[in-house]
């Protein structure tokens, strides 16, 4: 083995043994790569464009039945449906004919709809070609009937509508079926719909799909009717569409293989178009494919051939122009490891060995920035492990304490203000929430209940509160301390000036429209419309009413401008205060809306 020690030679020689080996080798396989290579391409574009084809068709096909699913689900329709048929015109069946009417206009595609009530009501409508349709007690008869109704409400398609009709003249269409059935009573027939789907429709999908000269492409329904096509093999039509043995052979899903069918070579791929089971597929005479190897061979060896003088001449100049660089930026690293850490070397390309010179110089400079900086994070470290240690000693040490006190009044049998230092524990311990800035609803209504505990032994005559919650919407979360200004401002304010009837503080919850609708309610003496204005959107220096606009901006900038506060209020009657949450059930939700709208 050689071993080289100069990378200029090596890249030489490299360059050299690259060009010739492929070349050498092309020589004696040229024309079997190439046959395989293009009979692999002509299979994979053939098959992609099976599947491409069965998708398009598939999209029509879903779209021509939900319009029937939406025409049998039509309130309208269903109405007059139901109803015994009338003479007269009535408004719910000229809406059902106005609805009708759009939807044949809208979708093209459509040749005919033809409605039967079992109350004997009958729409028709052509696109074209007017035609007596059969009585429907004649389509109750048929197979077309059972097979339909069997399909319990589903669509049904057929390869033909000529049996609805009382001339038996066939015309270029599809047909699909559904039952209409009540919408509140299953059980409950109403009729038949049917409806035509012309199939140059579907002949447009494959009209200008070119997979390779001289394709054929054929479309079959389930029961192997020939539907549509795009061919220019006359005699491979007719034996595709007589012999049963060779559908049966080619039909099948994700398929792809050879065939000799009449003396000549194809390639058939083919597919089938689920739930439907219609099958597309499609024929390449092999040898549009062998002609085309004639041509690559050529402009291979020719290529080839002028990439040896090529590559020979440039070989020396391109592999210097690699090693030099390399050679400088070698030199750099040799005195980077002594410890020469102010080493810069110049940039003087734009290709990869100017990005590993650019990169190197980066790697120097910002090593020298992260010794500086090592220190300083380390430092800065210990003293972020230093808050976070404060920040749970110091609520501990609260809480202790008022545990203290709330044990010494019960000892000393202070019943009020142990009940005040509960409170008052309780809401510190939900209000701190472990540094979370969220909580359950549950919890909101506890940390209220424990502020108004302790309001209430302030004002014990004041007012009287009363909690209206409905327990299903205790666990989904929300932001901490939305209520507490609300009640803060009724009970400081709304009773200040209370009228002779005794206060009362109403706080209610209810999930209503997929959203918690909160409620405080007083009636107390009321605000002015000047006042509730100055509360929602005053100037943020005021010190009264600070703590409702504080509320209402954390709403509106973490749920959007819809879950503003709304404030009704009459002056000597009482204010009614309400806030509209979503519903979020999981920290999940909490974190993807906080990224959403909390930064």
């Amino acid at each position: 083995m050689f071993i080289f020690k100069r990378l200029q030679v090596k890249l030489f020689v490299y360059f050299l043994l690259l060009v010739l080996i492929p070349l050498i080798t092309l020589g004696y396989f040229s024309y079997t790569m190439a046959t395989r290579f293009l009979e692999e391409e002509s299979v994979r574009n053939q098959s992609q464009t099976m599947k491409l084809i069965g998708n398009n068709i598939k999209l029509m096909l879903d779209d021509a039945g939900d319009i029937t699913s939406y025409i049998t689900n039509n309130e309208s329709l269903q109405y007059v449906l139901g109803d015994k048929a009338s003479q007269s015109l009535t408004a719910k069946e000229g809406a059902s004919f106005d609805y009708l009417e759009n939807i044949k206009i809208a979708k093209k595609y459509v040749t005919f709809l033809v409605i039967y009530g079992e109350n004997g009501f009958l729409y028709r409508d052509f696109s074209e070609y007017f035609r007596q349709v059969i009585p429907y007690t004649e389509v109750m008869d048929q197979p077309l009937y059972v097979a339909t109704a069997a399909r319990d409400g589903r669509a049904y398609w057929t390869f033909s509508g000529t049996s609805l009709f009382t001339f038996g003249h066939s015309y270029n269409e599809i047909m699909v079926g559904r039952k209409i059935v009540d919408s509140y009573d299953h059980d409950k027939s109403l009729g038949m719909l049917f409806m035509g789907v012309n199939r140059d429709s579907i002949g447009e999908i494959i009209k200008d799909i070119e997979i390779v000269n001289s394709a054929n492409i054929f479309i079959f329904d389930n029961n192997y009717n020939l539907v549509t096509s795009k061919h220019e093999d006359a005699a491979l039509k007719k034996r595709l569409t007589d012999d049963l043995k060779l559908k049966e052979k080619v039909f099948q899903k994700d398929h792809s293989e050879s065939y000799t069918i009449g003396g000549k070579d194809y390639f058939v791929s083919s597919t089938i178009i689920e739930p439907y089971e219609w099958n597309i597929v499609s024929f390449i005479p092999l040898e549009v494919i062998h002609k085309q190897h004639g041509i690559l061979l050529k402009v291979t060896l020719l290529l080839s051939l002028t990439l040896l003088v090529v590559v020979g001449l440039i070989s020396v100049v391109l592999s210097k122009s690699i090693t030099s660089p390399i050679k400088i930026l070698l030199k750099s690293m040799n005195n980077f490891k002594r410890g020469d850490f102010k080493q810069k070397v110049a940039v003087t390309s734009q290709d990869e060995i100017g990005m590993l010179s650019h990169k190197y110089n980066e790697m120097v400079m910002e090593t020298n920035e992260l010794i500086q900086k090592v220190y300083v994070s380390q430092t800065h470290q210990k003293i972020i492990e230093l808050k976070t240690l404060q920040t749970q000693i110091e609520p501990h040490f609260l809480y202790n304490t008022l545990d203290f006190i709330f044990l010494n009044s019960k000892i000393n049998g202070d019943e009020q203000t142990a009940r005040v230092v509960h409170s008052l524990s309780e809401l510190f311990r939900l209000s701190l929430n472990k540094g979370h800035d969220y909580y359950t609803l549950d919890q909101e209504i506890n940390q209220i209940k424990a502020y108004i505990s302790i309001q209430h032994a302030r004002f014990p005559k004041r007012f009287t509160p009363k909690y209206d919650i409905d327990p299903e919407a205790g666990s989904y979360l929300t932001m901490k301390l939305l209520l507490q200004p609300i009640v803060e401002n009724a009970i400081l304010h709304a009773f200040n000036e209370r009228k002779n009837e005794p206060g009362v503080l109403i706080i209610s919850g209810r999930i209503v429209n997929h959203q918690i609708v909160m409620v405080i309610e007083d009636n107390g003496c009321g605000l002015s419309p000047d006042k509730k204005e100055q509360l929602l959107n005053g100037s943020a220096s005021g010190k009264q009413g600070f703590g409702i606009r504080n509320v209402n901006e954390r709403l509106r900038m973490m749920f959007g401008p819809e879950h503003e506060l709304m404030i009704d209020s009459k002056p000597l009657v009482g204010t009614k205060v309400t806030l509209r949450l979503p519903m979020i059930e999981s920290e999940e939700q909490w974190r993807l809306l906080y990224e959403n709208h909390g930064h």
